[in-house]
């Protein structure tokens, strides 16, 4: 143990398994683990790709592919950097997260539009009607709707 701290001692070396990613999954186990099919997550890769590479001369430096997906991993399961990181070290899922966000959050301007005018407004308006029945919708967040019905009675009894 005393050797690794020596100046000549060499690290282990570290690979990650891309392969967990997007490389070997198929369309349907993309959009379970990243919320995007496969050509969604290549035209998001191509707006930001050239942002995500890395001017490193380390030998496993994260493509931008892989960058891309840690991050949309953590965006679809809010979860921890440990679970999300999959042989990759936190300090660096997290530093990605945050990479890929502030790339992302650069697009707004290019992505998020709200109607300018009444006629705008209301064609968006029908078309988010037309779509999932829901009035007088002008933007949407990707998120999970559920029925939660409560009855009369039992919230008597919570009161």
């Amino acid at each position: 143990m005393a050797d690794r701290h020596l100046p000549n001692a060499r690290r282990p070396q570290q690979f990650f398994r891309n392969d967990r990613l997007i490389d070997d999954i198929d369309a349907e186990e993309c959009r379970r683990r990243y919320r995007f099919t496969p050509d969604n997550i290549d035209r998001l890769l191509g707006l930001v790709g050239h942002r995500l590479q890395r001017q490193t001369r380390r030998n496993h430096a994260l493509t931008p592919r892989q960058c891309l997906c840690l991050a949309l991993r953590f965006y679809a399961t809010g979860a921890f950097f440990q679970i999300v990181s999959v042989g990759v070290d936190i300090a660096t899922v997290s530093r990605v997260v945050t990479l890929v966000t502030d790339c992302l959050f650069d697009l707004k301007i290019l992505v998020i539009r709200f109607p300018t005018t009444d006629r705008y407004e209301q064609l968006t308006k029908d078309g988010f009607h037309a779509i999932a029945g829901f009035p007088s919708v002008i933007s949407a967040v990707d998120g999970t709707h559920i029925f939660v019905s409560l009855h009369r009675t039992a919230m008597k009894k919570s009161m």
